[in-house]
């Protein structure tokens, strides 16, 4: 059985979320933190909790407001045979649209049979599962034995009783032609006739005060039917299901490192469960290294009879995944939406390629769409500059910096981001009119996107050598220079056309040789990487105390975005 459709009102982190899957076996979450990403792999959790009791509390309700009801339904497509019956759950089967991705009550012949159960938790904190449709308003209970053939696992942080024989685990799905029961109820009369064999020795002194019991018992008027004697109560003994676990050897496999734990789980789940399952995979990437999670998303996306919802926080684990895979979770006011992270616009620009080489930047709440490295490296100085002044940084409010590799693939990143729900912001030189113009950008800021292009049609260092002030110029080609195979000086004398002094100390501030600094560092890729990019505004950080400079246009278009970051 594969889930087609979630809704969750009121339960934690969520006050609303709708969410109609497509049909596909990986759904990887992704993120910013706090947008209840984790959240929903427990409402599937709980939606078809194995065990007839759940323990709930107030602080699972949204904001504590227990007077609005906890609401979870998952509706469930390739049924078995059993639950389609009309002994069984038949009455109540629904049509779902594979291709609108829709929910019909009535179950028509193109569609996909499916069952919708409903978890209902009201401020008594009773739970009610019911199979629901709108022919039948009532519902019926969905039972306990039934919410474990759906065959849900979670794997979290705390996961050492899927290790054991526990009731719902994939452990005690194995093991359903023998009675676990009886099976421990052999040991335990095993236990006391074993302690019953060596009373002479081993029960000694616990007989000699049995027998002073037995004297005071017969003193009192208390009847004694043989003799009093210790002996282990068969009720008392805590042998239960979950009390066998898995062993390697005499050593429990709880005491596996938490990886490890996590990925033989994944293992068992999957291998164990002929029909299918559904398994839920919290922070997939924790306690493993870069090669295990490898392995790990090799062994997922090979399962076709199982269902996956993980969530993650890692690049790598993005890496190993297609776009087609990742869904973005986003949260405003308790309103969740996912998103996929599968359209056109990103398609168009090479998505699985920015993917892999700018995770983080999915992984964000907002993005900085840059040009280019040289961009990327001076935001990143910048903010190094910012923090410097008591400020949070970038990372604080959700700000990742993307490079989008030129300025033909600026907008369309753009526009296919602000899709994906993030907030976004471009940063681009005013020179390559062709690839990123007025015009795009009028479009951009149309769709609420807010754009910074430096003025006049100039590059970022061309835009920078005009307005820094000229102790932060020098310093800037004095950085240069400290890469020998730029020279540097060459590089410039080549633009100015005019005699230069060898020194660069000894240089004098004029408008022709601000315009041929411009042009060399430019053309010549002074700073054309992230390092030195971060280097460069590392140089020239007085700049930014300079009254004067903080009027020029570069000064200010920074101080615009920084803005945006603190506030949107």
């Amino acid at each position: 059985m594969k889930i087609r459709k979630i809704n969750i009102r009121n339960f934690r982190g969520v006050k609303e979320l709708n969410w109609n899957l497509p049909k596909a076996d990986v759904f990887c979450l992704i993120g910013k933190g706090d947008s209840s990403k984790s959240t929903i792999l427990e409402a599937i959790k709980f939606a078809f909790h194995p065990q007839w009791n759940l323990t709930l509390s107030d602080s699972d309700f949204h904001q504590c407001k227990v007077a609005n009801s906890i609401v979870i339904e998952v509706t469930i497509g390739e049924l078995s045979e059993e639950f389609c019956s009309l002994d069984k759950y038949g009455n109540y089967l629904r049509g779902w649209d594979t291709e609108a991705l829709n929910l019909t009550d009535e179950p028509e012949d193109h569609l996909e049979s499916v069952l919708t159960v409903r978890l209902t938790v009201d401020k008594d904190l009773e739970p009610k599962w019911m199979a629901i449709c709108d022919r039948n308003p009532d519902g019926v209970p969905f039972k306990q034995g039934d919410r474990n053939k759906v065959s849900v696992g979670l794997i979290g942080a705390y996961s050492e009783r899927q290790l054991s024989w526990a009731t719902g685990t994939a452990l005690a799905k194995l093991t359903e032609a023998q009675s676990l029961n009886e099976l421990l109820s052999n040991a335990s009369r095993t236990a006391r006739a074993s302690l019953d064999a060596n009373r002479p020795i081993s029960l000694k002194n616990f007989d000699a005060a049995a027998e002073k019991s037995e004297g005071i018992a017969k003193r009192l008027g208390v009847p004694v039917l043989d003799a009093y004697k210790a002996h282990l109560d068969l009720s008392s003994i805590n042998l239960k299901v979950g009390g066998l676990v898995l062993h390697d050897g005499d050593i429990p496999l709880r005491q596996l490192g938490l990886g490890s734990r996590r990925m033989l789980l994944c293992g068992i789940q999957q291998m164990g469960l002929g029909e299918g399952h559904i398994t839920l995979f919290d922070e997939v990437e924790f306690g493993l290294e870069p090669h295990r999670i490898t392995r790990l998303i090799k062994q997922v996306r090979e399962d076709k009879r199982g269902q996956y919802f993980l969530t993650t926080h890692s690049p790598t684990v993005l890496r190993e995944l297609t776009v087609n895979d990742l869904y973005i979770v986003h949260s405003k006011a308790g309103v969740v939406r996912v998103i996929p992270a599968y359209c056109e616009g990103l398609v168009a620009h090479e998505a699985q390629g920015k993917i892999r080489s700018s995770a983080e930047a999915f992984l964000s709440k907002k993005v900085v769409v840059c040009e280019g490295a040289t961009e990327v490296g001076f935001l990143r100085g910048y903010d190094d500059y910012q923090v410097g002044k008591g400020k949070d940084p970038f990372s604080y409010h959700g700000v990742s910096l993307l490079n989008a590799g030129g300025a033909s693939k600026i907008k369309a990143l753009a526009e296919a981001l602000n899709l994906l729900g993030y907030e976004v912001c471009v940063v681009a030189d005013g020179d390559a009119e062709k690839q990123f113009s007025p015009a795009h950008e009028a479009e951009l800021e149309g769709k609420g996107i807010s754009v910074q292009v430096w003025t006049d049609k100039l590059s970022l260092e061309e835009r920078a050598f005009q307005d820094l002030p000229w102790f932060s110029v020098i310093a800037s080609v004095k950085l240069a220079q400290t890469v020998p195979s730029l020279a540097v000086y060459d590089n410039v004398r080549s633009k100015y056309q005019k005699p230069l002094d060898d020194d660069v100390g000894n240089w004098v501030e004029s408008p022709e040789l601000r315009v041929a600094i411009g042009r060399a560092a430019k053309g010549c890729d002074w700073f054309k990487d992230i390092t030195r990019g971060d280097l460069w505004v590392q140089a020239i950080s007085p700049a930014f105390d300079d009254a004067g400079f903080a009027k020029k246009d570069i000064a200010t278009k920074l101080a615009k975005l920084w803005t945006w970051a603190e506030h949107v």
